[in-house]
């Protein structure tokens, strides 16, 4: 295994000689480049945050390797920060606490200057309170959409108690339009649609076509629940303040589903005819069988066609991390060739690489982790109880990707160098310092490191680079000089 140690004075050849031990016959991920005086490299495996470190108080500082800050927003303390949406110079952030507090919504930030972006407002709708994953705006357009994650499910009540404010009543059944197109600080809400009959549980996965007028929403059911609840839908937002839903498809339309299969996560090919989306095992005990991702023609959607509809094209499974499997789905072309990166969130695999040229054929190609997440170093962790499972990502370019960032919970932002996707490569890393003593501290509250779970934007006029923390907020960052080989190439 490669461990990571800054370097000075007399210990540099011992140092070096002993990295270099350690990293014979363990992981070749990590991309060697010099330190920087500035930089505060890990001290453990890849991506871990060690218990000596948080007894220590190291880990309170952070953790960077080829990568610096360039502005920073606390957003006022608040915490319970979770998913990012962008448009033009702003950022949005929203929160999981669903209650009443002042703080609690989704947060503009005015990012005019990456040096000091400051909270513009909060906008405090049911659905602003409690959206969760569930953002995202259409680039194309400035039509953002948002709903919330049901409270009141089983499975959500597992993970987050039963003591939910009222508002989950109203804000799992909802999902509102808002207008950014004019004036991006100030969030315009111009339709609210109801969901109560297709998603009884909530709604969890979003995704907005390239062109900005269908969004694609999912659900996560609870175990118990029959594979007709796990819905996947189109809704038409071409007219913004007249949502609607336009066609569906559920687990129940596969005769091999087995009853423990749910959505997750998605994303779209940039035609928008070709819609691929993650499938989970619904937090369930019965054996896993269909966990991956399937793909979906969805050109009759697109082009709205009469009796518009989902159309399954293929599948792809696998086993190798415990019961999430298909969480996060990454499109991106890379030398001409169309590539999904798949991330699951749960100990083992994190990112499986499957070429889709074919999408009715897709098959794994190659597999990528940290070493923290990598079972193989499950004892050596097995005391931090920090969460090292990927989570979100973000890419510098669709249509020509050479990096995939990922939100890798306690693990911090990871840079992968994804030119060769069969063989990704890490150059840079940055796990901001840790922000205790928020207002809020529910799911991922940490007071001796930071969590990472949001989508990542890539500037690619500046090189910016934007993500949301959990506890610390809203953050610019930026590569360096350190940082190992890469094709950035902005802002340098």
């Amino acid at each position: 295994m490669r461990r990571y140690h800054a370097l000075t004075g007399a210990l540099l050849a011992a140092s070096v000689f002993a990295a270099f031990l350690a990293a014979c016959g363990g992981n070749d991920s990590f991309t060697a480049a010099p330190l920087a005086a500035d930089d505060r490299p890990e001290t453990g495996l890849q991506g871990q945050v060690p218990i000596a470190d948080q007894n220590s108080g190291r880990s309170m500082a952070g953790y960077r390797k080829g990568m610096t800050l360039v502005g920073h927003s606390t957003l006022m303390d608040r915490g319970g920060n979770m998913q990012l949406a962008w448009y033009k110079h702003c950022a949005y952030v929203d929160n999981g606490s669903a209650g009443d507090h002042p703080l609690e919504g989704l947060a503009v930030v005015d990012v005019s200057d990456p040096k000091q972006p400051s909270l513009a407002r909060i906008v405090s709708s049911p659905t602003g309170r409690n959206s969760w994953e569930g953002l995202e705006v259409g680039s194309a357009t400035g039509v953002m959409v948002a709903f919330a994650t049901s409270r009141t499910d089983p499975l959500y009540v597992s993970l987050f108690g039963s003591d939910n404010p009222s508002v989950n009543a109203i804000a799992a059944d909802a999902l509102d339009v808002y207008d950014v197109s004019q004036d991006c600080r100030n969030p315009i809400r111009v339709a609210t649609l109801s969901t109560r009959d297709l998603f009884p549980g909530g709604m969890h996965g979003l995704k907005i076509s390239p062109d900005g007028k269908t969004a694609y929403i999912s659900t996560i059911k609870a175990s118990a629940a029959p594979a007709s609840l796990a819905t996947l839908a189109a809704v038409d937002i071409s007219v913004p303040s007249s949502p609607k839903i336009i066609a569906t498809w559920n687990w129940s339309d596969d005769p091999e589903n087995t009853g423990a299969e749910a959505w997750h996560d998605g994303d779209i090919s940039a035609d928008g005819k070709t819609l691929y989306w993650g499938t989970v095992s619904s937090f369930s005990a019965a054996p896993v069988k269909h966990t991956g991702v399937r793909a979906f023609d969805v050109g009759s959607i697109q082009d709205r066609s009469a009796n518009a509809s989902f159309k399954l094209l293929g599948k792809v499974d696998w086993t190798d991390c415990g019961d999430s499997q298909g969480h996060t789905v990454q499109f991106a072309n890379i030398n001409s060739t169309p590539y999904l990166f798949a991330g699951a969130e749960c100990p083992g695999v994190q990112f499986h690489v499957i070429p889709v040229g074919d999408p009715s054929h897709m098959t794994v190609a190659a597999t990528y982790t940290t070493e923290a997440s990598d079972p193989k170093n499950a004892a050596a962790v097995a005391n931090d109880n920090v969460t090292y499972w990927g989570h979100y990502t973000g890419v510098d370019n669709v249509s020509d990707a050479t990096t995939l960032f990922v939100t890798w919970y306690g693990s911090g932002l990871r840079l992968l160098d994804v030119r060769d996707p069969l063989h990704i490569r890490e150059f840079a890393y940055y796990n901001p310092p840790a922000h205790p003593n928020n207002v809020f501290c529910g799911l991922m509250c940490a007071t001796k490191n930071e969590y990472l779970m949001s989508d990542v934007r890539y500037d690619t006029k500046s090189g910016n680079i934007w993500f949301a923390g959990v506890n610390g907020g809203f953050y610019v960052a930026h590569i360096t000089a350190s940082a190992g080989p890469n094709g950035l190439t902005a802002g340098r």
